[in-house]
């Protein structure tokens, strides 16, 4: 096992040798990587078409426009759903507009959004979300797949403008 742990320090010391030397890729390739983790995101999910989107940050949202804000609901560890995770999904909802429910048919201003399941895949209990007016300093996030867990849910709920990172830009 020692010896193991040899083996991997000393390719790590070479590996960090062979980026020093080569710097001048090096440095690039990291800022390069800063900037595109920081400027944009990959949906790699069904729930909307896009699989690249430019953020542009400050950017005030409106209905429609494609967001990507942070998780802010309740945690569910076995789907990957914590707290600051980023989501993709467009504003169906805005402060002062109405959700109403009816057979878990869930829609906002008298435009459906869509059906709330009653289960996960996993079998998973899910509630609906509740009916009322959209408060201030929030909006209704939705999504085209009919999977998708936006706020249509409960546990996923409205989500406050203040986790929102960026208005998305599509690239394709």
């Amino acid at each position: 096992m020692i010896a193991f742990l040899k083996r991997r320090a000393d390719d790590c010391l070479s590996l960090a040798r062979w980026l020093l030397r080569r710097w001048y890729v090096t440095v690039p390739a990291l800022c390069a990587y800063g900037v595109a983790q920081h400027y944009l995101y990959v949906n790699v999910t069904p729930s909307l078409p896009h699989t690249l989107v430019w953020l542009d940050y400050g950017a005030a949202p409106q209905r429609g426009d494609l967001v990507v804000y942070r998780y802010a609901g309740t945690p569910w560890p076995d789907f990957g759903y914590v707290d600051g995770v980023r989501f993709f999904k467009r504003i169906a909802g805005l402060p002062g507009d109405t959700i109403a429910v009816s057979d878990r048919i869930v829609s906002v201003n008298g435009t459906e959004i869509g059906f709330a399941k009653p289960r996960t895949r996993a079998g998973h209990p899910l509630e609906v979300i509740t009916a009322g007016v959209i408060p201030d300093g929030h909006f209704f996030a939705q999504a085209d797949s009919p999977d998708s867990f936006d706020s249509r849910y409960a546990s996923s709920g409205l989500v406050p403008l203040a986790r929102v990172v960026g208005v998305a830009r599509p690239i394709f």
